[in-house]
């Protein structure tokens, strides 16, 4: 049985890279080639124009696996069905589930592939791409982009001007207003603040502002207080620094760049303190729970071209370009309405992202069943 399984990987195997090839050479072609010609056109160095695309990469592939996957199923099984290998198969007493399982076992293991690519590898090589762009084009990195944060755990507004260093705990041209109620009591301004829970975590919501005033409002007393590099005052702030990087890259619409880890976060810690719309969280929520419906869409991809591909008569493979472009297509459109639906309010976010991948698991099913009967 060894020999059959090795048959049928071999078939897999080369429309298998031609479609990863080709299905991402379509997207990036889509969404980043005018981009990159125009830097590259402006100055760019053309080996940091390369390193940009092979960062850009891995989050393309995360899309391109599933149809690739598709593809070379169908093109698989249907050469080997044209050419009457399946009937020989069924000769032998070999079940069309049986012919099936090595196919199962490849959607397995692209979807493990695309789970990984998704937590380990496409947001660090995303935001890494960012940077580097962004040192090359003399523009502001997506780490200094100004945003604000509503803190209901201290009843604060902060607007953080000049972006922040993760790493180091630094947020650079602060301003808080703090509230009494509904009425600011209080505003500072710091030329940046530091977390000093960097250095002890007795102190991770304390917050060291160097550089800056104090000025209590809604009083007849208008006096600003300063303090200067060498005295800072420290501020109670409900958040860390992990906190501020997550609302920063959710609030640039970087979501998908995200990784399922982050976006739980994120989205447990909106749930608790919302600082925005509810519609905003649920598309967070619902791209959370996509970080693991897309690249089980593999595994769906496989066992519904397994019996698709298996066809009485000889065809080309346009018949398997077809039949993979309607299903993708049919699939898509699912998953798109679904989500709609889901970021409405209308399903839970996880049945808006997993809803499609369940439909094409018992359309698989039947399939598979009228086949092997």
């Amino acid at each position: 049985m060894k020999l059959v399984d090795k048959q049928i990987l071999r078939e897999l195997v080369g429309p298998f890279l031609f479609g990863v090839a080709a299905f991402t050479s379509v997207f990036f072609a889509g969404a980043y080639l005018l981009k990159l010609t125009n830097w590259v056109m402006s100055g760019m160095p053309l080996i940091t124009a390369v390193w940009i695309v092979v960062l850009l990469l891995p989050s393309i592939i995360v899309y391109t696996l599933p149809m690739s996957t598709l593809l070379a199923v169908l093109l698989g099984m249907g050469r080997l069905s044209g050419d009457s290998e399946v009937v020989a198969l069924y000769a032998c007493g070999i079940s069309f589930y049986r012919i099936a399982a090595p196919i199962i076992g490849v959607g397995l293991v692209v979807s493990g592939v695309s789970v990984a690519l998704n937590e380990l590898i496409a947001p660090q090589a995303y935001e890494r791409s960012q940077q580097i762009q962004a040192e090359v084009l003399k523009q502001a990195a997506p780490a200094a982009q100004p945003f604000t944060v509503r803190d209901d755990a201290t009843n604060s507004l902060i607007f953080v001007k000049g972006g922040m260093d993760s790493r180091r705990g630094v947020l650079r041209n602060v301003t808080i207003t703090q509230f009494a109620g509904e009425k600011p009591a209080l505003v500072l301004y710091a030329d940046h603040a530091v977390w000093a829970g960097i250095t002890d975590q007795s102190k991770k919501y304390r917050w060291s502002l160097y550089d800056g005033w104090s000025q209590i409002v809604g009083t007849d007393s208008a006096a600003i207080q300063t303090f200067s590099e060498f005295q800072t005052r420290d501020v109670e702030i409900g958040k860390g620094p992990r906190q501020f990087s997550l609302y920063q890259r959710s609030l640039q619409r970087d979501a998908d760049k995200m990784s399922f880890a982050e976006l739980s976060e994120l989205v447990a810690y909106l749930k608790a303190h919302p600082d925005r719309p509810q519609d905003q969280i649920r598309r967070l929520e619902v791209d959370r729970w996509n970080k693991l419906a897309l690249p089980l869409s593999s595994l769906v991809f496989a066992m519904l071209a397994a019996p698709l591909g298996v066809r009485p008569h000889r065809a080309g493979s346009s018949v398997g370009f077809g039949l993979s472009i309607l299903v993708i297509f049919i699939y898509w459109m699912l998953w798109h309405y679904t989500s709609a639906l889901a970021i409405q309010g209308h399903i839970p976010p996880a049945t808006g992202a997993f809803l499609a991948d369940v439909v094409g698991v018992g359309a698989a099913a039947a399939l598979m069943r009228r086949t092997a009967g």
